[in-house]
């Protein structure tokens, strides 16, 4: 492990589980099916879906099974199945949650705008627009907490308050949803998810703010014989065997099936012809399978099965990084005005700390948990 003195240890976490004993945990295994060639948002689409998973439950001997879906997917599915509740009352949907922590992060961005936030970011990193929309994951991941280990000195000025409200507390709650899924903590995920929509509702993440939330309520009255299981830590995914290194499903299958199909071989490049494409939708299924044999059986044959008792954070080009970035951003928060120092800001005003430019007392984002808590209360009695 490598660590250097003008930077934290990249993740006294994964040290600690080491140290207490925890067990590698074996990797997932990835099966796939054909694609199904038709509209993604069509209802129909996605009843084929829920179907065909029943039957592959049934075929293995389960008596229940657990689908994940993005936002978009996720709202189909769950009015297939509030159409259908007879049929698919063993089936229980899951948000994907790589993608929520996108939104939630995109949700940050939207709130933190004209703040003075993206032009500190923008000092360091590129792309900082697409950074705080919650495009470049896990790059944002990054700059946020870097962000919020530089400011952690809190105040009572509405400045301060947006600081602290609407980046530093949101970058904790970012990284406890993050070591949720790493660790397996299935109550760390639900109670992490919770304190998170307040935020989707301030900042008009309309969708994520409303299935997000129906969301949490099925998964808080899971089944015990479901419950059980993800309080065992298998809701999680793992690419490699390892530590401290799970995943969520939906960035599961971003990192294999879908990498397959944007990387060489894939759909990316190769033609347009419809029937082509049809060729390779219901084929590359089998192409994946016969990649992933493959690359198992080399691991067999040379003895490299990678175990991973160390997050790639804790790496030394890692750490080096993070080094060099923290001291840019420290660079460039020093031309600005403090963001938690009450004598640097305007008495009840909200001041962006790189601009000086100061907003109209009807602005009132330092208030947004409150104010996303009230719309999330109304919006569940209703």
């Amino acid at each position: 492990m490598f660590t250097n003195e003008k930077a934290p240890l990249a993740n006294i976490l994964v040290k600690t589980h080491w140290e207490q004993g925890h067990l590698p945990q074996a990797k997932t295994k990835a099966l796939y099916l054909p694609l199904i060639d038709m509209k993604l948002s069509d209802p129909d689409t996605m009843m084929t879906a829920m179907v065909r998973v029943q039957e592959l439950t049934s075929e293995t001997g389960q008596n229940f099974s657990v689908l994940t879906c993005d936002q978009q997917l996720y709202r189909v599915a769950v009015q297939v199945s509030w159409a259908n509740p007879d049929r698919f009352k063993d089936m229980h949907l899951r948000l994907g949650g790589m993608h929520a922590l996108m939104s939630f992060v995109g949700a940050i961005g939207s709130l933190m705008a004209e703040s003075g936030l993206s032009s500190v970011l923008s000092e360091v990193f590129g792309g900082v627009a697409k950074m705080l929309s919650g495009k470049k994951f896990p790059q944002i991941v990054r700059a946020l907490r870097m962000m919020a280990e530089e400011d952690q000195i809190a105040s009572q000025s509405r400045t301060a308050k947006l600081w602290v409200e609407v980046l530093v507390k949101p970058v904790f709650l970012m990284m406890s949803y993050i070591r949720a899924e790493r660790e397996g903590d299935w109550l760390l995920h639900l109670t992490t998810f919770r304190k998170m929509l307040p935020y989707y509702f301030a900042a008009g993440h309309v969708n994520y703010a409303r299935y997000g939330l129906y969301y949490l309520r099925s998964m808080e009255k899971l089944p015990p014989h479901v419950q059980s299981h993800f309080l065992q830590g298998q809701h999680v995914t793992r690419n490699i065997r390892g530590i401290w290194n799970g995943l969520w499903s939906d960035l599961f299958i971003e990192s294999t099936f879908m990498r397959y199909g944007h990387s060489a071989g894939g759909i990316i490049g190769i033609t347009l012809k419809p029937e082509a494409l049809k060729i390779w939708a219901v084929s590359r299924h089998i192409c994946c399978k016969i990649e992933s044999d493959m690359k198992e059986m080399e691991e067999e044959e040379t003895n490299t099965t990678e175990v991973h008792f160390y997050h790639k954070e804790e790496a030394k080009a890692r750490v080096i990084a993070d080094v060099k970035d923290r001291a840019g951003l420290r660079q460039k928060l020093d031309t600005c005005l403090h963001p938690l120092d009450p004598n640097e800001h305007p008495v009840e005003s909200i001041v962006n700390i790189t601009s000086g430019k100061i907003a109209p007392p009807t602005v009132n984002v330092d208030s947004a948990v409150k104010i996303g808590e009230a719309i999330l209360e109304d919006f569940e009695k209703t």
